[in-house]
């Protein structure tokens, strides 16, 4: 919102100052959201593997137990425990601190340079279509509004002078549709992301050697296809719908707030809007 106001100057539609007014903010953003999405899907796959553990162990203790059909209650609850295997991590901080103290801090931000690039692509592409949806909705619902009302054979009525419950839905519809615009576009850089971040990562120190960006789209291409840097893209775009919708909201609350206290001024020219 700042760059977009003091320094591009964007204005409301489909202005391309918009998506670089959002991509300024993506060197910030990633140095959060990298440690972020390495340890979540470090730990995700932590218990993926332990489940697979578990299910094979489980396999082997039936067959142990069904062959040994004398032995005692007791002993069978040991065999079953014994065979249970849990994660290497019980929780994201302990899966940090080990990692931190085998490999450094700097291994917290694997797949750094893959999710700046991709925070880059995914915010630019978020403001961009998100202030071009809010004025193609306010239009759509402006005229909603008038047919409504009656207006119908008005041809003078502007989408600013529409009633404030269509200038109001459409930012959560803007939102939504910007969120799920954003994700479908960028997924594949999403997905080259975890990849890099979820090779396995030893606990014990040693040397580190990690697969780059490129190198697992390769293999990505080469195992699954196009398509697979596809893979999981309709639940993260349904998810990414109803998050943002509920965000945008929250966004333009938080512009009125600082502009009714004077935080920052109420630009005109289509820049910002009452």
């Amino acid at each position: 919102s700042y760059f977009r106001q003091n320094t591009f100057h964007g204005r409301d539609g489909w202005d391309y100052k918009n998506a670089v007014s959002g991509m300024m903010g993506a060197p910030v953003f990633a140095l959060v959201t990298t440690p972020e999405n390495f340890l979540k899907t470090q730990m995700q796959l932590d218990n993926v593997q332990g489940d697979r553990e578990n299910k094979g162990k489980a396999k082997t203790s039936k067959q142990i137990l069904q062959s040994s059909s004398s032995r005692s209650v007791g002993e069978k609850q040991l065999i079953q425990q014994q065979q249970k295997t849990r994660g290497k991590f019980a929780t994201s901080f302990q899966c940090a601190r080990t990692l931190v103290s085998s490999h450094g801090l700097s291994v917290l931000y694997t797949g750094h340079v893959i999710n700046t690039v991709r925070e880059a692509a995914f915010v630019g592409t978020y403001f961009f279509c998100y202030e071009g949806y809010k004025t193609e909705f306010r239009k759509l619902l402006s005229g909603v509004d008038t047919l409504i009302r009656g207006n119908a054979g008005s041809s003078n009525t502007s989408h600013e002078d529409a009633a404030p419950w269509s200038k109001t839905l459409a930012i959560p519809m803007a939102g939504g549709c910007s969120g799920a615009t954003a994700w479908a576009l960028t997924f594949p850089m999403d997905c080259v992301r975890a990849g890099v971040q979820g090779q396995p990562i030893s606990a014990s120190p040693g040397i580190l050697k990690k697969q780059g960006a490129l190198e697992t789209l390769k293999h990505l291409l080469r195992s699954k296809g196009l398509m697979g840097l596809y893979a999981g893209v309709s639940p993260s775009i349904a998810r990414a719908f109803l998050v943002s919708g509920s965000r945008f909201s929250a966004y333009e609350g938080a512009l009125w707030l600082c502009r009714w206290s004077g935080l920052t001024s109420s630009s005109k020219g289509g820049r910002y809007e009452e």
